[in-house]
């Protein structure tokens, strides 16, 4: 018995699904190849963050020497080696009834160690990376080496003049907000941290929150009761509300404003912002302007 051949026909719609196929693959390839030849072209340089370590034991002190690897805590991730381990004695502004004001008290046998740690870094439009890490001042920073683990807070970033992507996002809202958000209880160390023309974002959602168009600062206090029955501000010695004034677009609804990818502008809620060089969380201290985009 026979066996007939059956021939494979195409007709134009079969043909068409094919060049499609084709063209999107062929359009995925070369977005991989450019992508991993940006990844291999980007240039890279030293830089170098400080980690506070807050109230160390002068044991574990020690264990922290220039020219060891130093690590993250959390997942033993390569964070860079360790130039620079400054230790201070321990010192907190303490609120005196007697003194009527804050004094400041030194911790017997507690220091508070400046880790610095250096690495190669490149910046984006969002983060300055690390070895992998994103190190952003007032943010957390688990590090461990030889001999010791501790959790700290990022305080400084060198050079603080990396090269800045250019960022240009603007959101998408047809109403743009003038607003403030203050960052409290700030030391000194920590107010180089946000500068004009820098992007802010919410860090949870990661929507943008605005464009940095001025930055001030005002002595930190707080009002305690006094043995009179009265009330006294007093203010804290080198520590500051650093406010940051903003521009960004919003949306209004029925219940508020809304930032562009929604953030609700509402005035006393807390805020967790964060750049290039900062993670610290404020609050919304005022809404100053809404005007409409032409």
């Amino acid at each position: 018995m026979e066996t007939k051949k059956t021939k494979l026909r195409f007709n134009i719609f079969d043909v068409a699904i094919i060049a499609l196929v084709l063209a999107a693959l062929a359009a995925a390839l070369l977005l991989r190849d450019r992508a991993a030849g940006a990844e291999t072209a980007r240039s890279t340089r030293p830089i170098r963050y400080t980690v506070e370590l807050a109230k160390v034991p002068e044991n574990m002190a020690e264990q922290m020497k220039p020219g060891s690897a130093v690590y993250r805590s959390t997942d033993s991730a390569y964070l860079g080696k360790v130039v620079d381990a400054r230790c201070v004695p321990h010192v907190e502004n303490e609120f005196s009834s007697a003194a009527g004001g804050f004094v400041r008290f030194e911790y017997a046998e507690s220091y508070d160690v400046y880790l610095t740690v250096e690495g190669e870094g490149y910046s984006t439009a969002r983060d300055i990376v690390v070895e992998g890490a994103s190190p952003k001042i007032c943010g957390e920073m688990y590090v461990k080496g030889k001999g010791y683990a501790r959790m700290g807070y990022v305080c400084a970033i060198d050079p603080m003049d990396a090269p800045i992507v250019a960022n240009t996002e603007v959101g998408t809202g047809s109403l743009e907000a003038t607003y403030v958000i203050r960052l409290e209880d700030m030391r000194e160390m920590l107010l180089d941290c946000v500068h004009v023309g820098d992007r802010l974002y919410e860090s949870v959602t990661k929507s943008l929150l605005g464009e940095v168009v001025e930055v001030w600062t005002e002595p930190y206090g707080e009002t305690h009761p006094m043995a009179d029955g009265t009330g006294r501000f007093c203010e804290k010695p080198d520590v500051y509300n650093l406010y940051i004034r903003l521009k960004g677009r919003a949306v209004e609804k029925d219940d508020g404003y809304y930032l562009d990818g929604g953030t609700e502008l509402k005035v006393g809620a807390a805020v967790i912002a964060i750049s290039q060089y900062v993670d610290r969380t404020g609050v919304f201290y005022a809404l100053e302007s809404i005007d409409r985009v032409n």
